[in-house]
């Protein structure tokens, strides 16, 4: 059963985000007035991994939730980009690391009651260091290691909270097997 849309009114469109009041009727006829959609490009995020085992992690500080959070590498997708392509671009600009051995995870959503786009998730193993960072000018990123299995726990123990980051962490933990 789904929702009807009775209208929608544009508060918000830019390159980066699209921000939309609908008026919605829920399937036992309740109307919402004021139910807000978000909507940003889809993205990507890599969990990339080096021959010792270790995942590639950043941490940046995240004026929204106004602390660092430690991520995997990610970022929005081009108009018309494929999701590996977007992906190799942004390990490479974030971190310095490539790789030649990607696999695709799948997608995840993020904040389903409001945002509508898709994350896709790609697992690259055997990373390696061949550059360095092209941070873009509102990017400020640490980069760090982590065995794989540390990182693990710190998705258990709550210092890895970032839903996207802590969702690839544990698939890649079932895929490698830690």
């Amino acid at each position: 059963m789904s929702w009807k849309t009775i209208s929608t009114q544009i508060l918000v469109e830019d390159y980066h985000v699209t921000v939309k009041k609908n008026k919605v009727e829920l399937p036992g006829g309740t109307v919402i007035n004021d139910f807000y959609t978000v909507t940003i490009p889809d993205s990507v995020m890599v969990a990339a991994v080096t021959l010792e085992r270790q995942i590639i992690l950043k941490s940046e500080f995240r004026y929204a939730c106004g602390i660092d959070v430690i991520e995997c590498p990610a970022g929005m997708m081009e108009k018309g980009e494929e999701p590996l392509t977007a992906a190799k671009r942004e390990l490479l600009e974030e971190t310095g690391y490539t790789s030649e051995d990607w696999t695709y995870l799948g997608p995840t959503l993020e904040s389903t009651s409001k945002l509508t786009n898709t994350m896709h998730l790609f697992l690259a193993r055997n990373a390696v260091r061949s550059g360095k960072q092209h941070l873009d000018p509102n990017e400020h990123i640490n980069v760090m290691k982590w065995d794989l299995e540390a990182a693990v726990e710190m998705v258990m123990n709550g210092e890895i909270n970032s839903n996207s980051t802590a969702h690839l962490i544990l698939k890649v933990e079932r895929t490698m097997g830690v």
